[in-house]
């Protein structure tokens, strides 16, 4: 049988088999009041379910559970949404990625996790970092996570990169009192030969809550790729696959893959 039939239409078949107490000769009946792509796909099963000397009530309890799965592979279609940085034209029937990210952040109610290789310092992004650091203050968000790569001084870390890091970290990228949980990847700290350093793009909002969501995108958090470059990625805001996602970071900065940084309070 295919799986096409929408859920609504094989609950209400399914109602109608839980009427008859007897199993009928012929379905025309009972399907008359459904089209005829529903019928073809119908008739056929509930066919083969008389040769098997299914019950109408067996037959019922079949088609619920189809559309019980029919109903959770449409929340999980549900819960996806493709989001663009390019040309303006294209944003028309596709989400923007800097509207997406602004939505994100200002509809955080309790946290905020971002992931990104290049860190923006234009005025479009520290504004948003202020707003950030503004609600972290006012207690709005309980918990703000901040995973980068220092692009901008990378190839002057010295010999304490980390103390390095730092110091750039509370001075030029964030100078506000209130600030997030920051973390560098370890190889970088560690003068590892290999370039190979935290390049994940993503924005989770909320990931323990009910109104979990994460975009999981291939642009980094700067004004460059979210206004200029073509970048592509999907927002989900389905609970589990927000707090796997979130459960790496986590696990990576418990392993000790991420160090935190000498964060001024």
């Amino acid at each position: 049988m295919s799986p096409t039939l929408p859920a609504l239409t094989l609950r209400a078949v399914a109602t109608d088999l839980r009427r008859l107490s007897y199993t009928p000769t012929s379905w025309q009946g009972l399907l008359s009041t459904h089209s005829e792509a529903i019928r073809q796909q119908l008739e056929p099963l509930l066919v083969e379910m008389v040769r098997e000397e299914a019950h109408p009530r067996l037959m019922a309890l079949l088609l619920d559970r189809l559309a019980d799965a029919q109903d959770a592979l449409q929340k999980e279609r549900n819960a996806w949404s493709f989001v663009w940085s390019g040309p303006d034209p294209l944003h028309a029937k596709t989400a923007d990625t800097f509207a997406t990210v602004a939505q994100l952040i200002s509809e955080a109610r309790c946290s905020l996790l971002i992931a990104t290789y290049n860190i923006g310092l234009s005025s479009e992004f520290r504004e948003l970092f202020a707003s950030i650091a503004d609600r972290l203050a006012h207690r709005q968000l309980n918990r703000v996570d901040l995973f980068f790569h220092p692009k901008q001084i990378e190839d002057r870390l010295g010999a304490d990169p980390l103390a390095t890091i730092s110091a750039w970290f509370n001075r030029d990228v964030w100078p506000w009192p209130t600030k997030p949980h920051a973390y560098v990847d370890r190889r970088l700290v560690s003068g590892s030969p290999e370039r190979c350093y935290q390049h994940a793009k993503v924005v989770i909002a909320d990931a323990t809550t009910p109104n979990a969501k994460a975009l999981v995108t291939s642009a980094n958090f700067s004004e460059t790729a979210q206004r200029h470059n073509v970048e592509a990625g999907w927002l989900t805001t389905s609970t589990s696959r927000v707090q796997e996602i979130r459960r790496q970071f986590t696990l990576s900065v418990d392993q000790g893959l991420f160090l935190p940084l000498d964060i001024e309070a």
